[in-house]
């Protein structure tokens, strides 16, 4: 027929009063449980520090010329610096800088056609621009936002 443990098994499916006394088991568990959840949480939610609030540096709007055949357009594209907030005075003492970087790399991107309209991959300009700053300022920058993106 089986091992013994099958057996049981099969005797507990079967028995509706070992059922029920499971049944009421679980539940005083899960009621148990229920009880102590907002206290374990709380006390967890005190001891885990709150992260520091980011700074925004923000850069402001870069018009690109898009080099088009027969025409020229352009791209306007708003950026914003998150940085850690002891970083962000160092971050504003060089935005000149900065906005340099951030001009010479969008060109040569324009140059390349990677701006193009219907063709923009933002994920690939963040990475391309967060590459070229970490490269001036390793550890200040933790995100590249793009706050506008227009093509005229």
């Amino acid at each position: 027929m089986g091992t013994g443990c099958s057996q049981s098994r099969i005797a507990i499916l079967t028995d509706g009063s070992m059922r029920r006394t499971m049944a009421i088991t679980t539940r005083r568990l899960t009621f148990a449980f229920m009880a102590a959840a907002p206290w374990a949480i709380s006390s967890w939610a005190a001891e885990s520090p709150k992260p520091p609030k980011p700074t925004f540096v923000p850069l402001g709007e870069f018009t690109i010329n898009l080099p088009d055949e027969g025409s020229m357009g352009y791209v306007v594209i708003g950026i914003t610096l998150e940085a850690a907030p002891d970083a962000a005075t160092d971050l504003n003492d060089i935005a000149p800088r900065l906005k340099d970087l951030c001009i010479s790399r969008l060109m040569a991107m324009a140059a390349q056609g990677m701006l193009a309209p219907g063709h923009t991959d933002l994920v690939m300009i963040k990475a391309s621009l967060f590459d070229s700053i970490s490269k001036l300022r390793p550890n200040g920058v933790r995100e590249i936002l793009i706050t506008r993106l227009l093509y005229g």
